[in-house]
């Protein structure tokens, strides 16, 4: 597929349907965990899920930050015509995230239990928590290695084989879910087990690309590794600290929940904080898709045909937003009945927290993706202002403050009213670009007329 001069429709519907589908189905595992458990143990196994959350964000955090970071280099030098270039970030990125791994997982089996803690387990739901969290840590690097690869296969021409590797994952990961959970009565350990192996099967897959011949990617060192690392941590910054912020967030809110309300609002947070991941997955798979036909366009320098790929996405973005409120509006107590099996107690909190909470959806994907779009043209500072806005500085602000007034509820009305301004921040940002890159450009086409 030629990303410079092809078809921009065709390959904007070319790469969102695999990116679509990928981050979708990776959302799934915590979405099937989250029924399978809450359906087997109730509120108090929703809750613990809730706490563990925090788990993934961290996985998809490091996994961002050197997988996506390396690919958008790889992508910029892929459009200069320097594929030897591209290759060292590769090789590059594979060593950061290996360095990475190793680090977290030494710090999470050394410190298990206090991070716990710190995550919002109390005395009764650690038994819980650490049923489900030991097969994360103990096999930590599984969890790591397919979202960084899968940067780079879309980048290589394969978004087809990273989505079928998603998709056969996820698949042994529902089955597993309701054979270790239920008939073999694992409850937590089996749905976590579940997910282990269904991250498995999507890294297999994966490495099998390169025993393919069309494969590009080659291990070609670079001849300065440090200066390497600096270039992928920055590129990569920008789209990882949304995963590093929404781990932030989680924790500050579970903490909230129990310090304002009790473990009902906590289980129900539980079911919107998983349908919140699904959503922001579906978001970033929009945000996937553009990355790989917008860095390389922008490296060759044509700028007008990156501002066409983000009216395509901005107008998905925005639609998908809608749909999502809509359902949440409409169909509250249903998709809490779906998650667990419910209470009274349940069954009065659910309509409120997640009506108030769901209105996030509509501005999410404007964040997201604005955050994507930013670092595809370079623009790391911006990408993460916009991700740094979204985290520590409007919505833990704003978690912290907005309780004080107006008690749990607070809670809830914190996020949207942070992403609405965050996304406000990042169309500025988005619109500001634009207009200085036909400023750039214009003098330089009509020299050439």
């Amino acid at each position: 597929m030629d990303l410079l001069k092809g078809d921009l429709k065709r390959l904007y519907h070319k790469f969102l349907l695999p990116s679509f589908a990928s981050a979708l189905m990776i959302s799934i595992y915590s979405f099937v965990d989250t029924i399978a458990v809450g359906q087997y143990a109730g509120p108090a196994g929703t809750a613990a899920i809730a706490v563990v959350t925090p788990l993934y964000g961290i996985f998809t955090f490091l996994a961002i930050l050197c997988g996506v970071g390396g690919a958008v280099l790889l992508g910029k030098s892929r459009g200069e015509g320097n594929y030897e270039k591209g290759n060292s970030y590769f090789t590059a990125s594979l060593i950061l995230i290996s360095i990475f791994t190793l680090i977290a997982w030494v710090i999470f089996l050394t410190f298990s239990d206090p991070i716990l803690r710190f995550f919002g387990a109390d005395d009764a739901l650690m038994p819980e928590v650490r049923s489900y969290a030991k097969w994360l840590i103990w096999f930590l690097p599984v969890f790591l290695l397919p979202t960084s690869l899968g940067a780079f296969l879309r980048n290589d021409g394969a978004p087809r084989l990273a989505m079928a590797a998603v998709i056969c994952g996820g698949c042994v990961n529902v089955f597993g879910d309701w054979f270790l959970v239920f008939p073999m009565n694992m409850g937590l350990s089996g749905a976590a087990l579940a997910t282990l192996i269904g991250n498995g099967v999507q890294a297999l897959i994966m490495l099998s690309y390169f025993f393919c011949p069309s494969c590009q990617l080659r291990l070609v060192l670079p001849s300065n590794l440090l200066k390497a690392f600096r270039k992928i941590l920055s590129v990569g910054i920008g789209a990882s600290v949304i995963d590093f912020a929404t781990v932030f967030l989680i924790i500050l809110i579970n903490n909230q929940i129990m310090r304002y309300g009790n473990a009902t609002d906590l289980a129900v947070y539980g079911v919107a904080a998983t349908i919140a991941a699904l959503f922001q997955a579906m978001f970033c798979g929009v945000g996937q898709a553009i990355q790989p036909i917008v860095s390389a366009n922008f490296g060759a320098g044509q700028h007008g045909r990156c501002r066409e790929v983000w009216q395509m996405s901005f107008a998905t973005a925005l639609l998908l937003g809608v749909i999502f409120v809509l359902t949440c509006m409409l169909f509250p107590t249903q998709i809490v009945q779906i998650f667990m099996a419910v209470n009274p107690d349940v069954l009065a909190a659910a309509p409120r927290i997640l009506r108030l909470y769901c209105l996030l959806f509509i501005f999410q994907g404007i964040t997201v993706l604005s955050t994507y779009y930013l670092q595809s043209i370079m623009q790391n500072r911006q990408s993460m202002i916009v991700a740094l806005l979204r985290s520590a500085v409007l919505s833990g602000g704003l978690l912290f403050l907005l309780p004080l007034l107006f008690g749990i509820t607070g809670v809830w009305i914190a996020l949207p009213i942070s992403e609405c301004i965050t996304a406000a921040a990042g169309l500025i940002f988005v619109r500001s670009n634009h207009q200085n890159l036909s400023d750039a450009s214009r003098p330089s086409s009509q020299a050439s007329t």
